[in-house]
């Protein structure tokens, strides 16, 4: 693999001796970002020495520095390699969007409504973008969901692929970001509902006819089939929070009544 240094070529060196571990965190973040990320996992920062001795500053501000920067998931920290640039995950704008969500006070409801909108999005660009692969990624999650039927945690994790599948398919990128990031967050759901009544049967059937209108190329008839099943996903969450209470979302056994 070769190493490149590129990214820091064009940092500005000077800073000023003020929150100095803050004002490093924000140069090489703009180095990397105005990089593109075109290699990330492959471009390697320099050293902590290097980086103390381009800015003018000690070892121990590098260190606070680059923390920072991994925080904001945009470097990884190989013990004996040291720091390599990355993307930020899905999972760290679910973590937060969540605490927004949090903070916010903001409803289940709201939660779901947003989701709608991403999916439907996401649906109808699909039945128009899909290619053979994107199908057969769709047709093969089905089929592991159907192998799986007494796994609930797979369940899950299949069900959540399926709709991230969808969104790749959209050939929007943003809009699969988004998804995958929803998808952490809606996870509770899912718990919740895969429990009531014939859900199992009846989402894999809901599935099966959002596949069918995107491989038909009908975003009407797709849009369509992904709010009848988010309607009837929410519908059988409600069913699961009046039987057995509005926190519970246990991934294989049912509570006791």
């Amino acid at each position: 693999m070769t190493v490149k240094n590129t990214t820091v070529d064009n940092l500005r060196w000077e800073v000023k001796r003020t929150n100095l571990y803050e004002q490093v965190a924000d140069e090489l973040e703009r180095a990397i970002l105005e990089t593109g990320l075109v290699s990330a996992g492959d471009d390697k920062l320099p050293s902590e020495q290097a980086l103390g001795v381009k800015f003018g500053v000690s070892r121990t501000v590098i260190r606070e520095a680059l923390k920072l920067v991994k925080e904001r998931g945009l470097i990884e920290q190989r013990t004996g390699e040291g720091s390599y640039i990355t993307k930020p995950s899905p999972a760290a704008i679910s973590s937060v969007v969540n605490r927004m969500i949090l903070m916010d006070n903001i409803s289940d409801d709201e939660l779901v409504a947003v989701r709608s909108i991403l999916e439907v999005a996401s649906c109808r660009l699909a039945a128009t973008n899909a290619d053979a692969e994107d199908l057969s990624r769709m047709e093969s999650i089905l089929e592991t969901m159907k192998a799986s039927w007494d796994d609930n945690a797979i369940m899950i994790r299949m069900d959540t692929d399926f709709h991230i599948a969808i969104a790749v398919a959209s050939r929007n990128k943003l809009l699969a970001i988004l998804i995958e990031a929803m998808t952490v967050l809606i996870r509770k759901f899912i718990r919740r509902s895969i429990n009531a009544p014939n859900a199992k049967p009846d989402g894999m059937m809901r599935h099966a006819r959002i596949l069918d209108a995107i491989k038909t190329r009908d975003p009407e008839e797709a849009e369509a089939a992904i709010l009848n099943h988010l309607e009837v996903s929410r519908q059988n969450v409600e069913w699961c929070k009046l039987h057995y209470g509005s926190t519970w979302a246990d991934d294989n056994v049912l509570p006791q009544k």
